[in-house]
């Protein structure tokens, strides 16, 4: 049984990370494609 504000930190991180992703992907439009 996690922490409640374990599991948020977690999904925070991970959020910080995908938008890191697209924004680096966004800059490159044939990266999209895939």
């Amino acid at each position: 049984m996690g922490n409640v504000e374990e599991e948020m930190q977690v999904m925070e991180e991970r959020r910080r990370l995908c938008l890191q992703i697209m924004g680096s992907w966004a800059t490159r439009p044939e990266r999209l494609a895939l």
